[in-house]
């Protein structure tokens, strides 16, 4: 089912869809936030990032920006991780530091959500923080695959895992 505010991580990851339709290099997979298949979605990857609603005391529509080192200090700020998942990112990335499995660079950027009962559409200010996401990410993504040229970025969002890797990298940008 639908959590209104929940559906920002996807909504982003769709607006980078219609960006990079025609970038071979950049690869968009929507997955559901079970940690096992996060973990086995960026298995390999040097470089992943994660873009998925959160909930703590901050006010709707703030984007954070956390390095997968910093999570635990998401946690200790009261930022749940994840939004509506019953296992959220948090667990997934402790889960893959304890199995060896985080890849290099693990970015995570979360869009603080207001409504995560049942039901479609985001919140005004979550809407407006989806732009304002994508709009960095392009410009994040843009500036990888031009520094990397051999890099293929992949982007993921609810069931689909698939990995093309070129060079043994990869950057995944999950989206749940």
């Amino acid at each position: 089912p639908y959590r209104h505010d929940d559906a920002a991580g996807l909504v982003v990851l769709a607006s980078l869809g219609q960006r990079f339709a025609a970038e071979q290099r950049i690869r968009l997979v929507e997955l559901d936030g079970e940690p096992v298949r996060l973990i086995q979605s960026w298995e390999g990857s040097d470089t992943v990032l994660i873009i998925d609603a959160v909930r703590s005391l901050h006010p709707p529509g703030t984007i954070h920006h956390f390095r997968a080192d910093g999570i635990s200090g998401a946690a200790a700020d009261g930022i749940a991780l994840g939004g509506g998942h019953l296992l959220g990112l948090g667990e997934a990335i402790d889960l893959a530091r304890a199995l060896c499995l985080l890849p290099r660079d693990l970015d995570v950027v979360g869009i603080e959500g207001a409504d995560f009962e049942l039901g479609q559409g985001l919140s005004a200010p979550v809407a407006s923080a989806c732009d304002l996401a994508t709009a960095q990410l392009v410009d994040q993504l843009l500036a990888l695959v031009e520094v990397q040229p051999g890099l293929v970025a992949e982007a993921v969002v609810p069931d689909l895992v698939t990995g093309v890797r070129q060079g043994g990298q990869g950057l995944f940008v999950l989206g749940q």
